[in-house]
């Protein structure tokens, strides 16, 4: 065999989300030279496979390769099957999960863990830059649609598959003009019952805020740091420090501080209200040297300043990853995969592993149709563990992709559903 499998039959209904069974099959036409035992075995792609082993004779037969596993996205799927230096491919079409079961977390009342991105201003469009992030309880995987009541010329709307159960984020595309500049209180469609999140529409004109820093010019007043931070580690969103801030006049502010010791941090967004507030800045970069590093925020005029405590990196974990070495188990699936659209902070991808020695780890996978996925961090405890995948490049075409996150010797896989 070589190429295209000849005569291959699909039998059964493949639908994503859904554990096949005994009619799911494919019947593959093979030209036996000498009689004898076989094994046909394909590979695992979007979290399903085919095989068969039995004995056959000489001559032209027809074998049926059983399908095995769990589709997780729709589409066309090819799969390869092998025996010894002999291979075909074909291909099976995958179809689209259910509607999926979940509720939105905070409903009745306020969306939970909910915000608005962008600067909305009355009379000017809504761009790509402006989105709703909330959370759903996903009790049913499968595909889901979510909108607004439009009100004050402002709707969002978004749509998708849940991959997973449980808490999962999801981001609503704004669309519209503001009419008039209020607190508009948006409220989110659901089945299982609404929650609202405040949107702040700015009036025309309106500019950079003015404030200070609590402990200009010496240093910051009681800066709450998050996270842990390790020489030779990636910084990531669960790096921030706060800050305390005596806002004068309202409007848009963007702070970013020095880069040192490969560290920077920053924030961007608008302060509605005067007096004292906190900032919360982001760090970006990695640290190079285990030692205490000092920043300052730079807003133009005079400053506080705070240090951050850089940890020298452990030794390496000791883990395997969920699931290996075939699908990855317990997947969560985040953001949007979209043709030509480059993937950021959102696009990320959760799996698990079982820890044995605590460390430093990093993990990544190859690269499928324009994209990847790493992440790199540090093991403090045993038992299993969550590892986030952070997303970098653009998807190219409509396809799944098919990942492998490799950790040494231990692999899994899992499969993103470009839109």
């Amino acid at each position: 065999m070589a190429g295209n499998c000849l005569s291959v039959t699909i039998s059964g209904i493949f639908n994503a989300d859904t554990i096949l069974n005994g009619n799911n099959y494919a019947d593959v036409q093979v030209d036996v030279s000498f009689s004898g035992k076989y094994d046909i075995r394909t590979d695992t792609v979007n979290g399903f496979f085919f095989e068969q082993k039995g004995k056959v004779n000489k001559g032209t037969s027809t074998i049926r390769l059983q399908a095995k596993g769990k589709p997780i996205a729709e589409g066309v799927t090819g799969f390869t099957a092998h025996y010894g230096q002999s291979i075909c491919r074909f291909n099976v079409i995958v179809k689209g999960a259910g509607p999926a079961s979940y509720t939105l977390s905070g409903a009745p009342g306020d969306c939970l863990a909910g915000f608005a991105d962008g600067i909305y201003i009355e009379g000017s469009s809504l761009t790509a830059a402006h989105t709703l992030t909330l959370n759903a309880f996903v009790t049913g995987t499968g595909n889901y649609i979510i909108k607004t009541i439009p009100l004050n010329g402002i709707s969002f709307s978004g749509s998708g598959v849940f991959y997973a159960t449980g808490i999962q984020p999801v981001v609503l595309a704004a669309s519209g003009t503001p009419i008039k500049a209020e607190i508009t209180h948006i409220s989110v469609l659901n089945n299982s019952g609404n929650c609202t999140l405040p949107v702040i529409v700015n009036r025309p004109g309106f500019g950079e805020a003015q404030f200070s820093f609590e402990g200009t010019p010496g240093s910051c007043i009681n800066p709450d740091i998050k996270g842990v931070f390790y020489a030779g580690i990636v910084s990531n969103i669960t790096n921030t420090v706060s800050l305390s801030v005596n806002v004068i006049r309202t409007g848009t502010y963007t702070i970013n501080t020095n880069t040192a010791n490969g560290l920077t941090f920053d924030a961007s967004g608008v302060f509605t209200t005067t007096g004292l507030q906190t900032v919360s800045l982001a760090a970006s970069g990695t640290p190079v040297r285990t030692e205490a590093t000092a920043f300052i925020p730079n807003t133009g005029t005079a400053s506080c300043n705070f240090s951050i405590n850089i940890l020298p990196l452990p030794p390496p974990a000791v883990f395997t990853l969920g699931g290996a070495p075939g699908n990855c188990v317990s997947v969560t699936v985040n953001g949007f995969y979209i043709v030509s659209k480059p993937l950021d902070a959102a696009n990320t991808v959760i799996i698990k592993a079982d820890v044995t020695v605590p460390g430093s780890y990093t993990v990544t996978t190859n690269t499928a149709n324009g994209f990847s996925f790493s992440a790199s961090g540090v093991f403090t405890t045993t038992g299993v563990q969550n590892i986030i995948l952070r997303g970098t490049g653009t998807p190219q075409v409509l396809a799944p992709a098919a990942f492998t996150p490799r950790y040494g010797a231990s692999l899994c896989g899992f499969v993103i559903n470009v839109q």
